[in-house]
């Protein structure tokens, strides 16, 4: 056995370059190690980031459901969280559904309930039976409204200002036995109905108006669109008293003002009974504006569209 004791010493430069293998195997071992836990934590990680919930959303229509799900971000050492969070806000897109929900109410009204994901206070124009009205998208992407109903079996359509068209059908079976008449226009005020029952006059109480718009005992006066947003569709539809015994005739008004005169108004008369719908064109020359403060009436506009300057 050789005595260690009696071991010539190393050279110093010998000796330096012993010491720095051993410092060179030791850094190689640690580095294994590393990189082996680094790799069990990278695929813990993904294991437990994998999507989980998977929600269907109904688009609305008939085509089959949208699958939506956030795929979360892997984590990765050298981010600090808040960027890793800014980077995952940025791949939750907002879920833009258009739903339209209708319902048949009494008085042959049809209850429109329209839910936007991305569309709060747009402009939209609502269809039905010929009749076209706009109205607007409350804040919250919400719209609740009615329109009445022309046709037994007619949809209501709702186009949005990108071009898309949504529609729902819903039956009113109660419009076969109510009959209706109605102006509808594009533009600001133009027309106005109203509606004379039993005999009565101008300035009298009996006389329906969009102010005075009658009660479930009488005929009903249902003034439709939004004047407030651009390019306004504007409509009073009347909606004749249930029992036959009574009289009424219908008016149509349209007031000479600086906005109408020397103008030809352009419009349409809607007509609905036996749960049918037809529209014709009207269109009424202005006169000049030296008749600004006068009114057109036009009567007895099923029997023949009479004009009388008032």
């Amino acid at each position: 056995m050789t005595d260690l004791k009696n071991l010539p010493p190393l050279p110093l430069r010998r000796l330096a370059r012993v010491f720095a293998l051993v410092a060179i195997a030791m850094a190689a071992g640690h580095l294994i190690q590393t990189l082996a836990a680094r790799k069990s934590f990278a695929v813990a990680s993904a294991v437990q980031n994998l999507p989980s919930n998977i929600v269907p959303l109904s688009a609305g229509t008939k085509d089959a459901p949208v699958v939506v799900f956030v795929r979360p971000v892997a984590p990765v050492d050298h981010f600090s969280a808040g960027t890793t969070m800014d980077r995952m806000r940025g791949t939750m897109a907002p879920v833009c559904e258009d739903v339209l929900a209708l319902e048949a109410h009494a008085g042959g009204m049809i209850g429109i309930d329209l839910t936007t994901g991305c569309r709060a206070a747009e402009r939209v124009v609502l269809r039905h039976a010929g009749l076209a009205v706009t109205v607007r998208v409350g804040g919250d992407g919400r719209l609740q409204t009615g329109l009445p109903a022309l046709a037994v079996s007619e949809p209501v359509e709702v186009l949005f200002q990108d071009g898309t068209r949504i529609a729902a059908l819903v039956e009113v079976p109660e419009v076969a036995n109510l009959r209706r008449f109605g102006v509808q226009w594009q533009g600001g005020a133009a027309f106005s109905v109203q509606g004379f029952e039993d005999g009565s006059d101008f300035g009298q109480p009996g006389v329906i108006t969009a102010a005075n718009p009658g009660t479930a005992e009488t005929g009903v006066l249902t003034a439709l669109g939004d004047a407030t947003v651009e390019n306004p569709l504007l409509a009073q539809i009347y909606t004749y008293p249930a029992d036959p015994a009574r009289t009424t005739t219908v008016v149509v008004e349209a007031a000479v003002t600086a906005q109408t005169c020397g103008h030809d108004l352009l419009g349409e008369v809607i007509s609905s009974a036996e749960g049918r719908a037809d529209a014709v064109d009207l269109t009424l020359a202005m006169p000049d504006c030296s008749g600004i403060g006068d009114f057109l009436l036009l009567k007895n506009l099923d029997a023949g569209l009479k004009i009388a300057a008032n």
